[in-house]
C-alpha cells in the first residue's frame, strides 16, 4: 500500500513538531516563516466554533504537491505553541490511524521524538525521600517515595542507558567479540583502546552527573579496580567538576544567608567559582572585617538528585552482580546481591552525610580542635566561620596552597609522612576518619602545613574496633603472627 502525499507531509511536519516543542531546557526551536503557510490558530483559548474552524483551515493547509513538500523541507514550519499542535493531532489523527501502514509509519517517525522529549524534560528534584545527615539515609523510604513517582525512575534508567550504550557496546565488543571469541588471551584491542575509553569515562562521568562524578572520584584513586589509564583520567573529577550556574549559586547564598544583597556581607566575591565539585562549588570573598574567605555552595536539588541515583542502582545492582559474575564464569547466589546492595547502601550513607553542611563544619572544626590538643602542629583544616554556617552554605577562612601531588617543594615526602600520622590518629585515636582522602583535598600550604579539606564524608570509628586495630597492630610489630585472630 502506497502512503497518500498528504499523509506523508503531515507525518514529517507533526514529528518535526514534536522536537520542536520538547527540546532540553523547554527552548522552544523556531525557524525563518515559510513561503507556504499554515493557517493560524490563535493562541487563547477559542469556542468550540472557532476550534473546527481552525481544524478546517489547518487540515486544507497541509501541502500535497511534491513542490510544496519540498518547500515545506527547505523552509521548515512554525506552530506557535502547544495548543496548535494539539489542534493539528485532533484534525489529522484520523487520516493517519486509517490504515496499519500508516499507524506504523507515524510510531516510526514519531516514537524517537517522543522518546527524546520525554528523555529531555525538565527534572524536579526539589523533594527528596530523606533530609541531609549521617544517619538518614533510608532505602525503604526511598522505595515508598519513588513508587509513588515511578516516570522519574524509568527516566533516570532509560536516561543512563542512552547515555552508557555507546561505551558499554565498545568494551563488550573488545572484550567478548575481539578477545573471548576470537581467542586473543592478551585482549589486545581491549588494551589498546583504553587510553580512548578513558576518556570516554571521564566524559561519562560528567553527563551521568553527582552521583558519577563522586563514584569516579572514589576510582581515580583505586589502581587496584580501574585500569591507571582511567585513574588517571578520572583524577580529573576530583577539583574539575562542571560548575553550574553562578546565577544559581547567588541566589542559593542569599536565601540560606537571609539577605537581599551579598553586599551587607561580602567586600568582593568572585564571579566564576574557583573550584567546583559533586556536591557544592566553592567561591573566593573577602568578608566585611577584611577576611578572606572560601564560600562553598551546594548544588541545587542535589540531595534529590543523589537520592533517585541510589534507589536506582540498588535496583541495577542485581543485574549488574549477575552479569559482573557470568563474565568471569561464576554462579550468583543472594549473598552476591545482597553484598552488592549493601555495599550501594553503605556508600549512600557517606554520600548522603555529605550534603549536611552543617554536619561538615562541626567535622571540620573537631578535627582542629583533636590536632591542637595533641600538639600535631604541621596538619590543619580550613577555619570555619561559624556565624555564616547554614544547611547549604559553608563559609571557611581561605587556605593559600597548592595540591600535594602537584607540588615541587622539597618537603613534600616529610608532608606524606604527617598526613600519614594524621589518619592513624584519626583511625586509632579520636575516632572521626576523613574518608575523602584524594589529592584535591590535600593542599600543601604557604607556611610548609598540611590542610586536609572537605569534611562531609567522615567514618566514626568506634572503640572496639580501635583496640582490634591496635592489638593486629602489636602483633604485627613483634610478629606474633599465631596470635592474629
Amino acid at each position: 500500500m502506497r502512503f497518500s502525499t498528504r499523509t506523508l507531509a503531515a507525518t514529517v511536519l507533526l514529528a518535526g513538531q514534536s522536537f520542536a516543542f520538547y527540546t532540553p531546557n523547554n527552548q522552544r526551536l523556531t525557524t525563518s516563516p515559510p513561503s507556504t503557510k499554515l493557517q493560524a490558530i490563535p493562541d487563547a483559548i477559542p469556542s468550540l466554533d472557532s476550534i473546527s474552524t481552525s481544524l478546517q483551515n489547518f487540515a486544507s493547509s497541509v501541502p500535497t504537491s511534491t513542490d510544496q513538500l519540498a518547500e515545506l523541507a527547505k523552509n521548515g514550519v512554525h506552530l506557535s505553541s502547544p495548543d496548535q499542535l494539539s489542534s493539528a493531532l485532533n484534525e489529522l489523527g484520523p487520516l493517519l490511524l486509517s490504515s496499519p501502514w500508516h499507524v506504523a509509519a507515524v510510531a516510526l517517525f514519531s516514537s524517537g521524538a517522543l522518546l527524546t522529549a520525554f528523555l529531555n524534560s525538565p527534572d524536579d528534584y526539589s523533594d527528596s525521600p530523606y533530609v541531609p545527615g549521617s544517619d538518614t539515609y533510608d532505602p525503604e523510604k526511598a522505595a515508598e517515595f519513588y513508587s509513588q513517582r515511578p516516570w522519574m525512575v524509568v527516566k533516570r534508567i532509560l536516561r543512563l542507558a542512552s547515555l552508557t550504550s555507546a561505551f558499554n557496546t565498545g568494551l563488550i565488543f573488545d572484550w567478548l567479540v575481539l578477545g573471548k571469541l576470537l581467542k586473543d588471551e592478551e585482549y589486545t584491542a581491549l588494551r589498546k583502546n583504553e587510553p580512548r575509553r578513558a576518556k570516554e569515562a571521564l566524559e561519562l562521568c560528567t553527563k551521568l552527573g553527582p552521583t558519577f562524578i563522586k563514584l569516579g572520584q572514589a576510582l581515580s584513586i583505586r589502581t587496584d579496580i580501574v585500569p591507571e589509564l582511567y585513574a588517571l583520567e578520572l583524577r580529573q573529577l576530583q577539583d574539575a567538576v562542571p560548575p553550574f550556574s553562578s546565577e544559581e549559586a547567588r541566589e542559593v547564598l542569599k536565601k540560606e544567608l537571609g539577605v537581599r544583597d551579598l553586599n551587607q556581607i561580602f567586600s568582593s566575591l568572585s564571579d566564576e567559582p574557583v573550584a567546583s565539585a559533586s556536591i557544592g562549588q566553592v567561591y573566593r570573598g573577602t568578608l566585611k572585617d577584611g577576611t578572606d574567605v572560601a564560600v562553598k555552595v551546594q548544588r541545587p536539588g542535589i540531595l534529590g538528585e543523589i537520592a533517585l541515583d541510589l534507589h536506582v542502582l540498588r535496583l541495577l545492582t542485581p543485574i549488574q552482580t549477575q552479569l559482573q559474575n557470568a563474565a568471569n564464569g561464576l554462579k550468583t547466589d543472594q549473598g552476591d546481591i545482597d553484598q552488592g546492595i549493601a555495599l550501594v547502601d553503605e556508600w549512600g550513607r557517606g554520600f548522603v552525610a555529605e550534603t549536611d553542611y552543617r554536619l561538615e563544619a562541626e567535622n571540620t572544626i573537631q578535627f582542629e580542635a583533636a590536632m591542637r590538643k595533641r600538639a600535631l602542629d604541621a596538619v590543619c583544616a580550613p577555619s570555619v566561620v561559624e556565624n555564616l554556617v547554614r544547611d547549604k552554605v559553608l563559609v571557611t577562612e581561605w587556605v593559600e596552597g597548592t595540591r600535594l601531588d602537584r607540588d615541587a617543594s622539597p618537603d613534600v615526602p616529610r608532608l606524606c609522612g604527617v598526613a600519614i600520622n594524621a589518619y592513624l590518629t584519626m583511625l586509632l585515636d579520636t575516632g572521626v576518619l576523613h574518608c575523602d582522602p584524594h589529592p584535591g583535598n590535600l593542599l600543601r600550604t604557604t607556611d610548609g602545613k598540611l590542610c586536609i579539606l572537605d569534611w562531609g564524608m567522615t567514618l566514626a570509628v568506634p572503640d572496639d574496633l580501635q583496640y582490634a586495630l591496635l592489638e593486629f597492630i602489636a602483633h604485627i610489630n613483634t610478629e606474633d603472627y599465631d596470635s592474629i585472630p
